[in-house]
Protein backbone atom coordinates (compact mmCIF):
# COMPACT_ATOMS: atom_id res chain seq x y z
CA UNK A 1 0.00 0.00 0.00
CA UNK A 2 1.62 3.27 -1.05
CA UNK A 3 1.65 6.43 1.09
CA UNK A 4 -1.03 8.23 -0.93
CA UNK A 5 -3.40 5.27 -0.54
CA UNK A 6 -2.74 5.21 3.20
CA UNK A 7 -3.51 8.92 3.52
CA UNK A 8 -6.72 8.40 1.56
CA UNK A 9 -7.71 5.48 3.79
CA UNK A 10 -7.13 7.56 6.93
CA UNK A 11 -9.15 10.46 5.48
CA UNK A 12 -12.00 8.13 4.54
CA UNK A 13 -12.01 6.63 8.01
CA UNK A 14 -12.05 10.11 9.52
CA UNK A 15 -15.03 11.21 7.49
CA UNK A 16 -16.98 8.09 8.47
CA UNK A 17 -16.00 7.72 12.12
CA UNK A 18 -15.55 11.27 13.36
CA UNK A 19 -17.40 14.48 13.21
CA UNK A 20 -20.87 13.62 14.35
CA UNK A 21 -22.76 15.19 17.23
CA UNK A 22 -25.92 13.60 18.53
CA UNK A 23 -28.42 13.93 21.35
CA UNK A 24 -30.38 10.98 22.71
CA UNK A 25 -33.20 11.06 25.25
CA UNK A 26 -34.83 8.31 27.26
CA UNK A 27 -38.51 7.72 26.56
CA UNK A 28 -40.88 9.80 28.69
CA UNK A 29 -41.97 7.81 31.74
CA UNK A 30 -39.01 5.41 31.63
CA UNK A 31 -37.53 6.90 34.82
CA UNK A 32 -40.82 7.31 36.70
CA UNK A 33 -40.31 5.96 40.23
CA UNK A 34 -36.55 5.46 39.75
CA UNK A 35 -34.40 6.92 42.52
CA UNK A 36 -32.19 9.62 41.01
CA UNK A 37 -29.35 10.99 43.12
CA UNK A 38 -30.20 14.48 44.35
CA UNK A 39 -33.82 14.46 43.11
CA UNK A 40 -36.77 14.16 45.50
CA UNK A 41 -39.45 14.22 42.80
CA UNK A 42 -39.24 11.07 40.66
CA UNK A 43 -41.83 11.42 37.90
CA UNK A 44 -41.34 13.18 34.58
CA UNK A 45 -37.53 12.95 34.60
CA UNK A 46 -35.68 12.05 31.42
CA UNK A 47 -32.11 11.00 30.78
CA UNK A 48 -30.19 12.90 28.09
CA UNK A 49 -26.90 12.01 26.39
CA UNK A 50 -24.90 14.38 24.18
CA UNK A 51 -22.12 12.72 22.20
CA UNK A 52 -19.51 14.16 19.85
CA UNK A 53 -16.29 13.13 18.09
CA UNK A 54 -13.44 14.99 16.47
CA UNK A 55 -10.59 14.06 14.18
CA UNK A 56 -7.29 15.99 14.15
CA UNK A 57 -4.10 16.25 12.17
CA UNK A 58 -1.01 16.50 14.38
CA UNK A 59 -3.40 16.60 17.38
CA UNK A 60 -3.89 20.35 16.98
CA UNK A 61 -5.48 20.99 13.59
CA UNK A 62 -9.17 20.07 13.61
CA UNK A 63 -10.36 18.32 10.46
CA UNK A 64 -13.89 17.26 11.49
CA UNK A 65 -15.91 17.45 14.67
CA UNK A 66 -19.49 17.11 15.73
CA UNK A 67 -21.46 20.35 15.44
CA UNK A 68 -22.55 21.34 18.96
CA UNK A 69 -23.59 24.90 18.03
CA UNK A 70 -27.06 25.75 19.29
CA UNK A 71 -29.83 26.18 16.72
CA UNK A 72 -32.52 28.50 18.15
CA UNK A 73 -34.99 27.49 15.43
CA UNK A 74 -35.08 23.81 16.32
CA UNK A 75 -34.20 24.33 20.02
CA UNK A 76 -31.40 21.79 19.74
CA UNK A 77 -27.82 21.50 18.59
CA UNK A 78 -27.08 21.80 14.89
CA UNK A 79 -25.79 18.21 14.92
CA UNK A 80 -23.98 16.59 12.05
CA UNK A 81 -20.44 17.48 11.01
CA UNK A 82 -18.49 20.70 11.36
CA UNK A 83 -15.37 20.99 9.22
CA UNK A 84 -12.15 22.59 10.51
CA UNK A 85 -13.71 23.54 13.87
CA UNK A 86 -12.91 21.89 17.19
CA UNK A 87 -16.12 21.45 19.15
CA UNK A 88 -15.05 18.49 21.25
CA UNK A 89 -14.65 19.94 24.72
CA UNK A 90 -16.23 20.24 28.14
CA UNK A 91 -17.25 23.87 27.50
CA UNK A 92 -19.11 23.00 24.28
CA UNK A 93 -20.86 20.01 25.88
CA UNK A 94 -21.79 21.98 29.01
CA UNK A 95 -23.19 24.85 26.94
CA UNK A 96 -25.31 22.46 24.86
CA UNK A 97 -26.53 20.65 28.00
CA UNK A 98 -27.53 23.90 29.72
CA UNK A 99 -29.36 25.13 26.62
CA UNK A 100 -31.25 21.83 26.31
CA UNK A 101 -32.28 22.03 29.97
CA UNK A 102 -33.43 25.64 29.54
CA UNK A 103 -35.35 24.86 26.33
CA UNK A 104 -37.17 22.01 28.11
CA UNK A 105 -37.71 24.04 31.33
CA UNK A 106 -35.70 21.53 33.36
CA UNK A 107 -33.02 21.45 36.01
CA UNK A 108 -30.09 19.04 35.78
CA UNK A 109 -29.14 16.21 38.12
CA UNK A 110 -26.47 13.49 38.10
CA UNK A 111 -24.28 14.99 35.34
CA UNK A 112 -21.48 12.70 34.07
CA UNK A 113 -18.73 13.32 31.49
CA UNK A 114 -16.77 10.85 29.36
CA UNK A 115 -13.56 11.66 27.48
CA UNK A 116 -11.46 9.38 25.31
CA UNK A 117 -8.68 9.90 22.79
CA UNK A 118 -7.17 7.62 20.16
CA UNK A 119 -3.96 7.61 18.18
CA UNK A 120 -3.51 5.92 14.82
CA UNK A 121 0.18 5.13 15.12
CA UNK A 122 0.90 1.55 14.20
CA UNK A 123 1.31 -0.71 11.20
CA UNK A 124 -2.40 -1.28 10.69
CA UNK A 125 -3.01 2.46 10.17
CA UNK A 126 -0.10 3.14 7.88
CA UNK A 127 2.77 3.53 10.33
CA UNK A 128 4.25 7.03 10.15
CA UNK A 129 1.20 8.43 8.36
CA UNK A 130 -1.01 7.24 11.21
CA UNK A 131 1.06 9.16 13.77
CA UNK A 132 -0.08 12.40 12.11
CA UNK A 133 -3.74 11.81 13.01
CA UNK A 134 -5.72 11.38 16.20
CA UNK A 135 -9.29 11.49 17.39
CA UNK A 136 -11.17 12.58 20.46
CA UNK A 137 -14.56 11.45 21.75
CA UNK A 138 -16.54 13.20 24.49
CA UNK A 139 -20.01 12.83 25.88
CA UNK A 140 -22.10 14.08 28.77
CA UNK A 141 -25.14 12.46 30.32
CA UNK A 142 -27.58 13.95 32.80
CA UNK A 143 -31.08 13.66 34.21
CA UNK A 144 -33.52 16.38 33.15
CA UNK A 145 -35.84 17.24 36.07
CA UNK A 146 -38.94 19.26 35.11
CA UNK A 147 -39.06 22.56 37.02
CA UNK A 148 -42.85 22.46 37.36
CA UNK A 149 -42.58 19.06 39.03
CA UNK A 150 -39.88 20.27 41.41
CA UNK A 151 -42.11 23.20 42.45
CA UNK A 152 -45.00 20.83 43.22
CA UNK A 153 -42.77 18.96 45.66
CA UNK A 154 -41.90 22.17 47.50
CA UNK A 155 -38.36 22.58 46.20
Amino acid sequence: MNTLTRIGAVALFASMAAGCATIAYSKPGTLDGVAVRGVAYRNGCQAVLIDTNGFYMLWTIPLFSGDLRWDDGKQSIAGGTSFFRDQVGVEELQTALLKIAEARNCDLADVNYFDGDASYAGPSYGGAVGTCFGSSHMSVSAILVPRKAANKEGK
